[in-house]
């Protein structure tokens, strides 16, 4: 009997034991945890998934609603959610009151509410998120009930971080992203308050420091500054009470001399009235994301973002200027730069021919981008069948088309095909139009869509990112001296003297052609091609393990081309996935299949056959 006894007992014991390990790593070991949903449960529209991707979980209704009992006991609660590929408001509802909404992010992170006093019942509770009207499936769980205030909870233990310049050993804005072992973002709270920007998972930092609190458990600490630096990682534990110290150390691990990083197309919740990002948030991730040239492109309003950057102390890690995103219903056009005092342009105004010049004539403007041209907005579509044709370049407006630069690539609003707007702009190019191809992020957020994510390098020297030559910087938009950026970057050079947005005149009879593709270490490149007048020329498979820097060196020699011809070189690879760099989903998405892909592309050189100062193909 007795060893029947001790049988028992330990079986009882394996169970337990058994039942922790099996825990989903994610899941705190902390007695105030209470699970109301252990796994994952995916939700949305029943008739169809918005995405065609490897989940195999089904949809099991378009709302989740789960009864569960709360544990007994008074005090604070908080409801942790983790969710996963969110874009819309969805409504969270205890006992069919709403306490909250997801945030609208589709990387996988934990977020946290509070439960008001006196909500929870004895006995049996009801959970419920419903979605908006839009469409939107997503994944949820595990959900939890925590006993405890949120401050309480999230100061289990603190981890004191510092970010340093390999070379220089200087403390570096940066972007720090924090995770659960699976990936997911966690929940945190950072100090010093006024030197940092925190979102679940996310903490920007004025000068590569912060103190970090965090529920007990495990976690990776990952410290970076966007497209031309290298990554530093590190794991912890935090146990409660617990005090540690990081320091991690970042290498510049792209060359861009002679280029401006430039993200063009930004904004905030204080001067465009949505989005999340403050405008003292805003100048922590400019910094943080390594931008030199930042413009401030606000709804129909001139905004100075100088005396924030001033205030936070980062007067010398970047530059600013005014802009406008003159947001009419019938497209949306970047102007910059904006001189103090000027009047906002006409937004009621449609008609290109008076719009386009209207901004032009603003004063102190040298370059009118149009913004995300295949983007339906207010019923309206720029590059769209009844305005544009795709295969001859002309646009129903051409004659009033006037714009230096066009968004091949608008981190916050890609395509699902992410050559389209090359093709479209091969086309105007193939029509006579001289116009650029840029790269902006249209960023609103501290970290849904990040800051610089899509962003332009500009010829113009750099030795000082806080006093840019931008009278250079403006040449060089309208003279196509510009390369786009999604975490790859490609140059071009002929004949080895003539550069991007440079002619050559009368070439030999051969045409020698170089290609460079770099990148930082986090980022890869599998494919690299040139184009002649739109139309692939030349390509290379590239073999890529993560080398940091330059990627692939290409030299192709051409014959001779019989008629002018314009060059592009284009390279691509596969999209990164975690949580420090995730590669956006497309904003408007035409197919279910998504497939994450990076680019970096440069601007024409261009061949003019007979010298004769004419250019157009």
């Amino acid at each position: 009997m007795r060893n029947r006894f001790a049988l028992h007992i330990s079986f009882v014991v394996l169970l337990l034991l058994a039942g922790w390990i099996l825990r989903p790593r994610h899941l705190p070991l902390d007695p105030r945890w209470t699970l109301i949903e252990e796994g994952t449960v995916r939700i949305g529209p029943e008739t169809s998934r918005e995405w065609a991707d490897e989940d195999p979980r089904p949809i099991e209704g378009p709302i989740y609603e789960k009864t569960f009992i709360a544990p007994s006991g008074s005090g604070n609660r908080l409801l942790s959610i983790r969710q996963e590929g969110v874009k819309r408001n969805w409504g969270v509802f205890l006992n069919e009151k709403k306490i909250g909404t997801l945030v609208p992010d589709e990387t996988a992170l934990e977020h946290l509410l509070e439960v008001p006093s006196g909500l929870l019942r004895e006995g049996e509770n009801v959970l419920r998120v419903e979605p908006p009207k839009d469409v939107d499936d997503i994944l949820i769980g595990p959900i939890a009930l925590v006993a405890a205030a949120k401050d309480d909870w999230l100061a289990g233990g603190t981890v004191s971080v510092s970010v340093n310049d390999v070379e220089s050993g200087r403390p570096l804005p940066c972007r720090l992203t924090i995770t659960r072992p699976d990936g997911t973002l966690a929940a945190l709270s950072a100090s010093p308050e006024n030197e940092v920007a925190v979102r679940s998972g996310v903490v920007y930092t004025r000068q590569g420091k912060a103190t970090l609190s965090l529920p007990a458990g495990n976690y990776e600490i990952c410290a970076g500054r966007g497209f031309e630096w290298g990554l530093a990682r590190a794991k912890v534990r935090v146990d409660p009470g617990s005090r540690k110290e990081v320091v991690l150390s970042l290498l510049r691990e792209v060359d861009t001399s002679g280029w401006i990083a430039v993200d063009s197309h930004i904004h905030t919740l204080t001067h465009s009235g949505h989005g999340d990002a403050t405008l003292r948030e805003r100048v922590l991730t400019i910094a943080g994301e390594g931008i030199e040239l930042a413009v401030s492109t606000e709804h129909n309003h001139h905004a100075d973002y100088g005396p924030a950057v001033e205030a936070a102390g980062l007067g010398g890690e970047y530059a600013t200027v005014v802009g406008n995103e003159v947001t009419t219903k019938q497209g949306h056009f970047n102007a910059f730069p904006i001189e103090p005092g000027a009047p906002v342009v006409n937004h009621l105004e449609t008609d290109w021919g008076k719009l386009l010049p209207a901004i032009r004539a603003t004063p102190g403007v040298r370059v009118i981008t149009l913004n995300h041209p295949r983007d339906l907005h207010s019923g309206f579509v720029p590059f769209g069948e009844a305005e544009f044709d795709a295969s001859t370049g002309i646009h129903r407006r051409a004659a009033d088309f006037q714009v230096d630069a066009i968004e091949v690539i608008t981190s916050a609003a890609m395509q699902s095909d992410i050559s389209l707007l090359y093709r479209d702009w091969f086309a105007l190019l193939r029509a006579g139009h001289r116009i650029s191809a840029v790269g902006s992020s249209d960023s609103h957020d501290v970290t849904r869509f990040l800051l610089g994510q899509g962003r332009t390098y500009v010829a113009a020297p750099d030795d000082d990112p806080s006093r840019v030559d931008l009278d250079r910087v403006w040449s060089s938009y309208q003279e196509g001296r510009v390369r786009v950026s999604l975490g790859l970057l490609a140059d071009l050079r002929v004949d080895g003297e003539y550069g991007i947005g440079e002619v050559v005149s009368n070439p030999g009879e051969t045409v020698k052609v170089e290609a460079v593709v770099s990148g930082p270490s986090w980022s890869r490149a599998d494919h690299v091609a040139l184009y002649a007048n739109g139309e692939v020329l030349r390509e290379e498979t590239i073999v890529d393990r993560g080398r940091a820097g330059e990627k692939a060196r290409v030299r192709w020699e051409i014959p001779r081309p019989d008629k002018n011809t314009f060059l592009v070189v284009v390279a691509s690879g596969p999209g990164p996935t975690e949580a420090f760099w995730p590669t956006p989903r497309p904003y408007q998405p035409t197919s279910k299949v998504f497939v994450p892909r990076v680019v970096g592309s440069t601007n024409p050189v261009w061949i003019d056959v007979d010298g004769d100062g004419k250019l157009r193909p």
